[in-house]
């Protein structure tokens, strides 16, 4: 029989990692105390990356709801809210945490929310912290609320810069008001909201300068190729998903004579995003090339085979992958040369692999693989990542493909009903 123990280290490893095996361990085993991890679950966000990531306050409140020592939490819950500084990310969660118990009643978190927004705010960037679960439960007098505070806090501090995305968010979720109307009606008789809207005005007004500033360079440049190696912050990441094709095979065909190794680097870098539109055979020669840490060819070059395929590359991605330290550098290569057989191989990776960082990576690869290889093969390789990982987006992408294999297994169907991820429990069906 499992002792108390190690329900409990199941318990904690499942809610670190988000996944719905806690809150059935709990359901199951209620003479158990689980208040110290629900605790620790409430207070530290445990996302792998917490930006990128939904809250995972709702999937908190749940496993609180099964606890004999919810008074025990919620103090816990209001002291940590209070004094959090050192991690943005967790304090996003606690005041989304502190939003549920608000709407179920608790005036005390709800009064917290106010009175930690704008209050020792973790980081410059992080200053909006607090503002939706306002705008959630207050609506338009939140939003007053929020233009008030920041209107004095900018008083304090003039060289700060605000932005409308809290207004043009609060705006799509009322379309019945005019927010920026209200917000003007309001400056006749409250000065720091005027503050704040010609804050915004002024941030708006710069970025339109800056854009138009861009878009007037790129005029200037005598063509596609002729921006990517004169650009001085490169082309961005939407730019380059709006390449079209004849601009990459002009991209192409330079790369194909280029000499320089900066140009090449900058040119290549275009082929970490799409197809090469030629030979697949240059891009392997590349890849071969010693690395070199100043100018990445080689580097650019292995994640380009990502999109293309070929016997050689093929033979290339494995005998790395077989004989490096870093076999995880050319799995990415097997999203186009993927065969019957290889998913032995992601086992044993898989298998041996326990870093965080590491998991997550070959989580986003493994996922990639499938997504290009649909195949009831990836049954073992999946689920042993799963059982690992603490990302939920990644995790959802791991259950959408097991469901669509045909191979989800009956534990994680079960799971994912209770999933962290609140998209994740949407794909739970029922046994028919």
């Amino acid at each position: 029989m499992t002792n108390t123990r190690e329900i409990k280290q199941r318990f904690f490893n499942s809610l670190k990692r988000g996944t719905g095996e806690a809150y059935l361990i709990a359901k199951e085993n209620p003479n158990i105390d689980f208040s110290l991890y629900i605790i620790k679950g409430a207070l530290r966000n445990y996302a792998y990356d917490g930006q990128s990531e939904d809250s995972r306050a709702q999937y908190i409140f749940d496993l609180i709801s099964l606890s004999n020592k919810k008074e025990k939490i919620r103090k816990a819950v209001l002291n940590g809210f209070a004094t959090e500084q050192n991690d943005t990310w967790s304090l996003t969660h606690l005041f989304d945490l502190a939003r549920i118990y608000a709407q179920n009643g608790d005036n005390d978190t709800k009064q917290a929310i106010y009175d930690r927004f704008l209050n020792h705010s973790i980081a410059d960037y992080a200053d909006w912290v607090g503002a939706y679960e306002i705008l959630s439960l207050d609506g338009l007098q939140g939003l007053f609320y929020i233009a008030e505070k920041f209107g004095k806090m900018i008083e304090q501090n003039p060289d700060d810069w605000q932005d409308s995305h809290i207004i043009i968010r609060f705006q799509e979720e009322n379309p019945e008001i005019k927010a920026m109307e209200e917000l003007e009606n309001l400056v006749v008789i409250n000065k720091y909201v005027r503050i704040y809207l010609d804050n915004i005005k002024k941030t708006e007004e710069n970025r339109e300068k800056h854009w138009q500033e861009r878009i007037l360079r790129q005029k200037q440049y005598k063509s596609i190729v002729d921006e990517i190696l004169h650009e001085e912050h490169g082309l961005g990441y939407i730019r380059i998903k709006k390449l079209n094709n004849k601009e990459l095979k002009e991209i192409a065909k330079q790369l194909l004579i280029e000499k320089n190794p900066t140009n090449i680097k900058k040119l290549l870098w275009i082929f970490t995003s799409h197809k090469f539109p030629f030979d697949s055979e240059f891009i392997l020669q590349l890849a071969k090339q010693k690395r070199n840490s100043k100018y990445r060819i080689n580097e650019f070059a292995i994640d380009a085979l990502e999109f293309l395929k070929s016997e050689n590359i093929r033979k290339f991605a494995l005998e790395k992958i077989l004989s490096t330290k870093q076999p995880n550098e050319f799995l990415s290569i097997l999203v186009s040369n993927f065969e019957k057989g290889d998913e032995r191989l992601l086992v044993e990776i898989a298998k041996n692999t326990n870093n965080e960082h590491k998991i997550d990576y070959i989580a986003r690869i493994f996922t990639g693989i499938f997504k290009a290889n649909e195949t009831e093969l990836c049954k073992e390789p999946l689920e042993i990542i799963y059982e690992k990982m603490n990302c939920g987006v990644c995790r959802n992408a791991i259950v959408k493909i097991l469901i669509k294999n045909k191979v989800l297994s009956e534990k994680i169907r079960k799971e994912i009903k209770h999933d962290s991820d609140l998209d994740t429990r949407k794909l739970y069906r029922k046994k028919s």
